[in-house]
């Protein structure tokens, strides 16, 4: 069973780093994922509040996505593969 989130939130994922805004109902995209703050947060501050928790975080900036809807989450998997496939370099 796929896993949801139970409210719009910020949400990290430390490995990835990414944070994204879930809308309440939508599957979680592959990987964990941790609540970090509410909805009315801005994202600015969301990713301070991720760089205050997470001290390897602090030298980044982590990229902000914004999951509304199902779709939403399959294309940000597919944006995901397609630059963990690109040869580096």
């Amino acid at each position: 069973m796929e896993d949801r989130a139970a409210e719009t939130a910020y949400y990290i994922n430390g490995k990835l780093p990414q944070i994204a805004l879930i809308a309440r109902g939508v599957r979680f995209p592959d990987g964990q994922w941790v609540r970090l703050t509410g909805d009315q947060v801005p994202p600015a501050l969301v990713q301070q509040v991720a760089a205050d928790l997470f001290p390897g975080l602090r030298d980044r900036l982590v990229p902000v996505a914004t999951l509304l809807t199902d779709f939403d989450v399959e294309e940000f998997e597919r944006e995901r593969e397609g630059s963990s496939s690109r040869p580096s370099g």
